[in-house]
């Protein structure tokens, strides 16, 4: 039943109603009339009244509503007006008018007074609109329910055409304002109405809708609404309410508001004000009694504004049917309403009645009111006792129209089909005949017997049991009968207990002896030997089995003597061995290392029969040609973190070599082919063992592959051993820069100076790199070709403290923390003297102020580089564009660090030539 529920057609029809008779109040016609009239809206229901009122209008707009044909029942005041947030509303004895001064969407209604109840009413849902148009239609509904939809146009818009679009999958609608549309899916819909004015003006407006599936009892869902106006002024409270139609008061248990700014509420009528200019989305979501799921989503939108003119709430509206008498009552009939009650077994009967409600005038907290003493049910009309379950022999209940198959037998001999009966329950009757009264029946077995007959002892087959033989033979078996248990069960024979059952036929095991045969075993060896003529176990059929089935027998033994072949055993066998030569061949001038002979020796044997056996006949050695492999390197200046000695143990090393070297030939090589060679340091020829030296032999082990050093001895008293594969690889001095650093060093190919990485300017032998063109061209951009004098990196890799150097420019420069670096003062410092805040010096004098100086580990080479030169200003270099130092200022150079380089004069560089 849809209480109140008004489809919202453009033009309503007017249908007949309540005529009040025009007798004086009090007289017993007049009490009759009153009667008569009373609860004519509770009966909305029948559609027989209506709320009469416009469905659509525009702001500042006045409506009049009241209830077709209703006649003079409307002044006998028996109805209540509301407008949920109407601006203004005027109820007189005609009915209502409401002023609605903003735009929004709002829900009248009409409800009897004198039933008592707030769930009967009759709705209308107003549309109003201002500049903008609106879709009006339900929010909710059931799929295949046809749902009608209009779209509000305001006055000042012409409208050409309008096309309906529901995004369901169904063709669009063209030129109507009054749409009805079913949908088949559940879901949430996007409802679209496409208008195109008068001047081209396109406007699509948009409306939700949330479709789910039939709920009996809930056809009144599309009346649900949100009430309210669709504008607010800032920070003025503004009115909303969710309207629930009768079928639905009573099963929503709560409802949550969001009002789009964060602000939330959870009463079904709230007022809310915001604070900012906007437009809102408000959401009213709505939850089935104590369920703690959404069950649907109101929409509603609000836009805030500045300048709205409001009108303050109006005043509340005389009641005009108060309670003014104390003591004084009156009574309400209410309206037919039926209810199912249970009878019988399981059964139910219908029972109509109406509800008589008597209400007193009395004092409620200084006021009068209405207040309700009694309410009786006067039942009109009681049905018979319909849908009685049947009673089954069992003691079970069969519903009615439910069918059941019942037998005259529990445990017939053949199928129960044949003595089965289906019997109907028509209200607590059983059809049929009454012998069939069984509720279970089991199959029979034919001519083995009924259900649950037992048999025991049935021959079922026959079983092999394995004999036990001597050897576990199988295939030999005594025979047995096999006798069962079977049971009739529901048709079916069932085998159990299955066993042995008496012999039917015994088994016998086979019998074993030895045979000889034409064969002999192989001679036991190619040279000399014995074989022995082959017996073999047979069975009593002769057949050839395992002789261990025969163990309880002797073997007969008969042997003979065999010649072996002596060519059969000849054979010859090749190791191959590294001899190593001593030499006194040393590596060419100006290289360090060690020059090794070795061969292969290829040694064959020859193996023969000699005397019955295999023996050594011969054994021949051939060596093959000598080969000589050389492990010297160029004589150069290298860095050896790896080795890494103060001059104390350097010193040391020397002493020791000079100690250990009639011991160890290399080291006496060494020392007697670089006696003389020398590097020049601080001014001074330098040599190995000199005073304050600083240069140092350092070695390497060729046994591994890549080269491993071997770290000598660093005091003269050390003992004079070491690997026999160690030989001195170089001497070793100082270098800085990590070799991704960039360098200004002549291209191999085209002659021009370009930056390029150390180590690329090391593989590719640079011979020249840039420097200052004279002492006095710091503040010049000019650059000169200085010829190098060798590059110089590690002999192997190793683990190194980088210091990074971040500058303001945002370029970068890594270098070791004795790398020497030009500063901004014109002096040659090393690379840890400097601080954050001091600069840099590029090309042309141009400073760099040091941002930040951090200090990293890095494994691997570092690389610098001698020039030929021992000028101060031509060992300046530009790495990353800084000017730096050569490897002279760590060597020869020294003395120059932290003096003004543009002033002294400098020795010649490590090595000379």
């Amino acid at each position: 039943m849809n209480y109140g529920r008004v489809l919202l057609p453009l033009n309503l029809i007017v249908l007949a109603g309540c005529q009040k008779s025009a007798l004086s109040e009090g007289s017993a016609d007049t009490m009759e009339a009153a009667s008569y009239c009373a609860g004519q809206l509770s009966k909305a229901s029948s559609e027989d009244v209506r709320i009469v009122g416009k469905s659509a209008t525009e702001a500042g707009s006045t409506v009049s509503y009241s209830l077709d044909q209703a006649g003079n029942c409307v002044s006998s005041s028996d109805v209540t007006w509301k407008v949920a947030g109407a601006s203004r509303t005027k109820t007189s004895a005609s009915g209502m008018t409401s002023t609605f001064k903003l735009a929004g969407t709002y829900v009248v209604t009409a409800q009897e007074k004198t039933s008592g109840s707030e769930d009967i009413s009759l709705s209308l849902v107003t549309t109003v609109v201002k500049e903008d148009l609106k879709i009006s239609g339900p929010q909710a509904g059931f799929v295949f329910n046809p749902m009608s939809f209009e779209v509000v146009i305001p006055s000042g818009v012409d409208a050409q055409s309008i096309v309906w679009n529901f995004n369901d999958g169904t063709a669009t609608v063209s030129n109507a304002r009054t749409v009805e549309h079913s949908f088949f899916n559940v879901g949430t819909y996007q409802v679209q109405a496409t208008v195109t004015d008068a001047d081209g003006k396109v406007t699509v407006a948009s409306h939700r809708v949330t479709v789910m599936t039939v709920i009996d009892d809930m056809d009144c869902l599309e009346d649900l609404r949100i009430s309210g106006a669709n504008e607010a002024k800032v920070k003025i409270a503004t009115m909303m309410h969710v309207y629930l139609p009768a079928c639905l008061v009573n099963k929503v248990g709560a409802v949550r508001w969001n009002f789009g700014d964060g602000g939330t509420a959870a009463n079904q009528s709230v007022t809310h004000a915001y604070q900012a200019v906007g437009t809102y989305a408000v959401t009213a979501t709505l939850y089935l009694g104590d369920n703690q799921e959404p069950w649907v989503t109101l929409d509603h939108s609000i836009r805030v504004i500045e300048d709205l003119d409001v009108d303050p709430e109006p005043e509340v509206p005389v009641d005009p049917n108060a309670c003014t008498v104390a003591g004084a009552t009156r009574e309400s009939q209410g309206e037919l309403v039926s209810e199912e009650v249970a009878c019988g077994v399981n059964g139910k009967k219908t029972v109509s009645y109406r509800d008589r409600v008597v209400e007193e005038c009395k004092l409620v907290v200084e006021k009068l009111n209405w207040v309700e003493v009694s309410r009786t049910k006067e039942i009109t009309n009681e049905g018979s006792c319909e849908g009685q379950s049947c009673k089954l022999p069992d003691g079970s209940l069969l519903a009615h129209g439910a069918s059941q198959v019942l037998y005259s037998n529990s445990t017939p001999v053949g199928s129960c089909s044949s003595v089965s009966e289906s019997r109907t329950c028509n209200n607590g009757v059983l059809s049929g005949s009454s012998t069939h009264n069984q509720v279970t029946c089991h199959e029979g077995c034919g001519s083995f017997g009924s259900h649950g007959t037992v048999k025991t002892g049935v021959i079922t087959g026959e079983t092999k049991v394995p004999l036990k033989c001597s050897f576990n033979e199988e295939g030999f078996f005594d025979l047995y009968n096999e006798i069962s248990d079977q049971t009739c069960t529901d048709g079916q024979i069932i085998t159990s207990n299955t066993r042995q059952g008496t012999m039917k036929e015994a088994g016998k095991c086979p019998v074993y002896k030895y045979a000889p045969t034409d064969n002999f075993t192989a001679c036991t060896a190619d040279c000399g030997g014995k074989q022995n003529r082959i017996f073999v176990c047979v069975d009593d059929k002769g057949v050839t089995v395992d002789d261990s089935r025969c163990a309880d027998q002797v073997k007969p033994v008969e042997e003979r003597l065999c010649d072996a072949n002596p060519e059969a055993v000849r054979s010859q066998s090749s190791v191959t061995t590294i001899e190593e030569a001593n030499s006194s061949a040393t590596c060419p001038a100006n290289q360090i290392g060690v020059i090794v002979k070795t061969r292969e020796v290829v040694t064959t044997k020859t193996m023969a029969c000699i005397d019955h056996s295999v023996q050594l006949e011969s054994e021949v050695a051939v060596p093959g040609a000598w080969v000589e492999e050389k492990y010297c390197r160029d004589y150069v200046a290298r860095r050896c973190s790896h080795d890494s000695l103060s001059n104390t143990e350097a010193k040391g090393r020397y002493d020791w070599m000079v100690k250990c070297q009639n011991e160890l030939p290399v080291i006496k090589e060494f020392l007697t082919s670089f006696a003389n060679v020398t590097v020049t340091v601080g001014g001074k020829k330098v040599g190995l063992g000199s005073a304050g030296q600083e240069i140092y032999a350092t070695f390497m082990d060729r046994v591994y592959n890549p080269e491993k050093a071997w770290i000598a001895p660093k005091k003269a008293n050390a003992p004079c051993t070491m690997p026999a594969t160690a030989y001195v690889a170089t001497v070793c001095v100082s270098s800085c820069a990590t070799p991704e650093q960039q360098i200004l060093a002549e291209e191999v190919v085209s002659k021009k100076l370009k930056y390029m990485s150390f180590f690329d300017a090391l593989t590719s032998q640079s011979a020249y790199v840039g420097t200052m063109q004279s002492a006095d061209s710091l503040n010049k951009n000019a650059v000169v070709k200085t010829k190098v004098d060798q590059w110089v990196t590690e002999l192997v890799d190793g683990d190194h403290e980088i210091l990074v150097f971040k500058m303001k420019s945002g370029r970068e420069l890594r270098v070791t923390k004795n790398h020497p670096i030009l500063s901004q003062d014109g002096s040659m410092k090393v690379a840890e003297e400097f601080k954050v805040g001091e600069s840099l010096v590029q090309s042309g004098g141009t400073l760099d102020a040091i941002v930040s100086i951090n200090e990293i580990k890095y494994f691997g080479k570092v690389y610098n580089v001698f020039v030929q030169s021992n000028a101060p200003h031509k060992n300046v270099v530009l790495i990353n564009g800084y000017l730096n130092g050569s490897a002279f200022f760590q060597n020869a150079g020294a003395k120059e660090m932290n003096r003004t380089i543009f002033r002294n004069n400098m020795t010649r560089g490590v090595f000379g030539k």
